[in-house]
């Protein structure tokens, strides 16, 4: 298996994987510096020809990195030289029969996913972070530590939501928003924005994400 990551998340990934991963277990990280050899014994990946020569040998990894766009990034390296992307949903989570996820979704320790929720590609949701019945959240969404979500909220595309965040019920989060940690969000907010405090107002605008 290969995380991709080799950071503070890598390591909380690491530690949700079955041991019988550890076998053919490594890391990816491009970006750090210094850059770092290993990781709990493990061998640290470096370059785009040790990632593609892993994947075509062994082409499952897990996103180990925070952040929505560098999720997202790191996805799009990894399927590009031929990885697939596989789920990681902790055995302590709670996940709903009837809750659907995407792919590539990162459930973290004692988070809780209810009834009807439908949860969109590259999703993380952190530890102890709760999502309730029939919400929707878009693809490379992150929810943070103990962040609530009430029931029927809608969450655009690449949205963070920060550390211990309420949002109440029947809410509609843009996308590309930013919900700063502790912030109580009681009404809708729309794209491109950061919205902070209790009640949450907007803070800032965020300009539109671009991609090539």
């Amino acid at each position: 298996m290969l995380i991709l990551g080799a950071k503070g998340h890598a390591k909380e990934v690491y530690d949700l994987l079955d041991p019988s991963e550890g076998a053919n277990l490594c890391f990816f990280d491009n970006v750090s510096e210094p850059r770092p050899i290993e990781l709990f014994g493990f061998p640290v990946l470096h370059t785009l020809d040790e990632l593609t020569q892993h994947l075509h040998n062994q082409p499952e990894f897990i996103l180990g990195i925070g952040g929505c766009i560098t999720r997202f990034q790191l996805q799009q390296l990894a399927e590009a030289q031929g990885g697939k992307s596989v789920s990681l949903i902790a055995k302590s989570a709670h996940l709903s029969s009837s809750a659907t996820l995407g792919e590539s979704v990162s459930l973290m320790a004692f988070s809780f996913v209810s009834a009807d929720v439908s949860i969109g590609k590259g999703v993380l949701v952190n530890a102890n972070a709760a999502i309730h019945h029939d919400c929707t959240l878009g693809n490379f969404v992150e929810i943070g530590p103990g962040a609530k979500l009430l029931g029927n909220v809608q969450v655009g595309d690449f949205t963070f939501v920060g550390a211990n965040a309420t949002i109440l019920p029947k809410l509609s989060i843009g996308s590309n928003v930013v919900i700063a940690a502790g912030a109580m969000v009681t009404q809708n907010v729309p794209d491109n924005c950061m919205v902070a405090g209790n009640p949450a107002q907007i803070k800032k605008q965020r300009s539109p994400l671009t991609f090539p």
